[in-house]
């Protein structure tokens, strides 16, 4: 005797659903996401161009005299204080974007602490991310993805569930069978980004103004591209857990409360 039972279908993760709900999310608080993500992108630009380091533009640092920035100051302004501000601004923003979603009111102060008590778990996995998926890409590209995607929702699980190293872990779990179709919607997100960001920057740099302007308006825009992708990752995880565990978006919510 034969079953005539099929065998369930694997729920869709849905490229083209996850980004516009991710640009919902960015539409619903566009000024809360602004302020969270500008705020260290021009501290970061500005760090850079008070050093010398550069904005990007044909600005001569070391020119009428100006000292040679050290080493430390070199590996404080272009390493430890860009994965410092951007591991508590993502921090901030996966939390904001679920309370956008659950339509509960926005709640800086929660935030910031939620993310002190995880901030070193936060710099520890994030580093340790970047790194492996840098090297991996390095090697070869398909690997490169391949992590990258396995690692793709290690923040949201840092920030919601209160792992530390075994956030890594904890990622692959929850990407399993589903990798490629995230890594299709973080590289859609990362062309968007990059269209926009270029037109802009272009923009600004045919335009006659100061490098200073010019400094703030880079980490406005660098900023704006962190909190999309922010979003973009927040929103992967809660479809991750919806699918496999049925949780929601409000049940995410509660539990930085």
């Amino acid at each position: 005797m034969t079953s005539t039972d099929a065998p369930a279908a694997r729920p869709a993760f849905g490229v083209n659903e996850r980004i516009g709900e991710t640009f919902s999310v960015l539409r619903q608080r566009f000024m809360t996401f602004v302020i969270l993500s500008a705020v260290p992108g021009i501290l970061v630009e500005l760090a850079s161009y008070a050093t010398g380091l550069g904005t990007g533009f044909e600005a001569d640092p070391f020119a009428s005299g100006q000292a040679t920035p050290s080493v430390f100051i070199i590996i404080l302004v272009s390493a430890i204080l860009p994965m410092l501000l951007y591991s508590i601004m993502t921090g901030m923003m996966v939390l904001a974007a679920y309370d956008t979603k659950s339509g509960r009111p926005v709640r800086l102060e929660a935030y910031l602490k939620a993310v002190i008590r995880r901030l070193p778990a936060l710099i520890l996995v994030t580093l340790v991310a970047s790194f492996g998926v840098a090297i991996a890409f390095m090697l070869f590209i398909v690997p490169g993805l391949w992590l990258a995607g396995a690692w793709a929702v290690c923040v949201p699980v840092v920030m919601i569930e209160g792992m530390g190293f075994g956030a890594l872990a904890r990622s692959r779990q929850l990407t399993k069978e589903y990798r490629w179709p995230i890594i299709g919607f973080v590289v859609v997100a990362y062309i968007i980004i990059f269209v926009i960001t270029f037109l802009v920057a272009l923009a600004a740099g045919l335009l006659p103004i100061p490098m200073l302007l010019v400094a703030i308006v880079l980490g406005l825009i660098n900023g704006v591209a962190t909190a999309l992708i922010s979003i973009a990752v927040s929103v992967a995880y809660a479809r991750l857990r919806d699918i496999k565990e049925g949780i929601g978006y409000a049940d995410l919510a509660e539990v930085f409360d």
